[in-house]
């Protein structure tokens, strides 16, 4: 059974972190020519110079985007995750945490770590330091990070009708297809998951950032209701809800989507992306100002006349998906601005 979460959120001041290089080691360089381990997938190399780090990752190719297929997890994490919690939240959900045989060191590796916002605000911040190489080659400066609340509205409107049941089973691992996904605990794991993009998503939840109350609803009608006394670092969402933290916000996937225009402290997994640029689709999407009408139109061609450039967000993911891929060819801008509006 779907169980819906009702959160108190609290908030905090920010805090930024700074991370000076030394100058008197020489620093490792990525690999120049990575090989994927995965056929299909963009090996990516991640070196950050402030901290001597490199990591590796594999990214996918999603309409107009790359997209990391796993959480970032070589960056410390801020709050380390004990067995004692993932129970302790299990419980709560009137799980059995012996039936959720899952290691530790796998719920990190599938999970990913999870990060305040001072960490994630560190990482973003410091894009334009961090060498990034796509299958050996270097890609742009800077455009990596975290995603907006509208590339992932994007990336939503690629599956299917961008419904929660379409979203959550065209995005989320295959049951049994690494350790963490295990079958038949919750719903998220069942035999529909088509894994479509091998995006990988995992429900992972999120982390209280401070004592606070957590008010958990188990149906839909207040029937049935507890209520928490939660310290920093307990979670909430684990294994029921995908939480996207973005740098204007936050998405959340469990009964229903929802979009957060507001910036949260809680600590979350971190993904990121790349927009494609307009060289590499080789096209650029204009849309008139009744909305009834996009126009696909070459790099060097003018825009229409009464025409804008059609901003990123849910729209221009289903019009990328049903006709630019052509899976829908003949769907109406009317009907894909319809459905758009259940990703706003």
């Amino acid at each position: 059974m779907k169980i819906k979460l009702f959160l108190t959120m609290l908030f905090s001041a920010s805090v930024f972190l700074a991370c000076g290089g030394s100058e008197d080691y020489e620093a490792p360089q990525p690999n120049p020519n990575p090989n994927p381990s995965n056929p299909g997938t963009i090996a990516i190399g991640f070196y950050d110079p402030n901290r001597n780090t490199l990591a590796k990752y594999e990214a996918v190719k999603i309409g107009e985007y790359l997209w990391f297929n796993s959480n970032i997890n070589h960056y410390p994490a801020s709050v380390e995750t004990t067995r004692s919690q993932v129970d302790l939240v299990l419980s709560r959900y009137r799980l059995d945490p012996k039936k959720y045989k899952t290691s530790l060191s796998d719920i990190n590796k599938y999970y990913g770590l999870y990060y305040n916002r001072a960490d994630f605000e560190y990482l973003e911040l410091n894009r334009y330091k961090y060498q990034i190489k796509e299958n050996g080659k270097d890609a742009p400066t800077g455009a990596w990070g975290a995603p907006s609340n509208a590339d992932v509205a994007q990336l939503f409107a690629m599956c299917g009708n961008g419904t929660e049941s379409d979203v959550r089973t065209m995005l989320t691992c295959k049951s049994g297809s690494n350790s963490a996904a295990v079958a038949d605990y919750t719903y998220w794991f069942s035999n529909k998951n088509t894994n479509k993009y091998r995006f990988n998503l995992m429900p992972g939840g999120a982390r209280f950032h401070a004592n606070d109350k957590w008010t958990l609803k188990h149906d839909h009608n207040d029937n049935d209701i507890d209520v928490f006394d939660v310290a920093p670092g307990d979670f909430y969402g684990f294994v029921e809800a995908a939480i996207i933290v973005t740098w204007n916000g936050r998405v959340t996937i469990d009964d229903y989507i929802k979009f957060d225009n507001n910036k949260s402290w809680h600590l979350m997994t971190v993904r990121w992306c790349r927009q494609l640029t307009d060289e590499e689709l080789g096209y650029k999407l204009y849309i008139n100002q009744t909305q009834t009408d996009i126009q696909k139109a070459g790099l060097k061609d003018t825009a229409p006349s009464g025409y804008t450039e059609l901003p990123k967000g849910a729209l221009r993911g289903f019009y990328v998906q049903f006709i630019i891929n052509g899976v829908r060819p003949n769907a109406s801008v009317t009907e894909m601005l319809q459905l758009a509006k259940g990703l706003a």
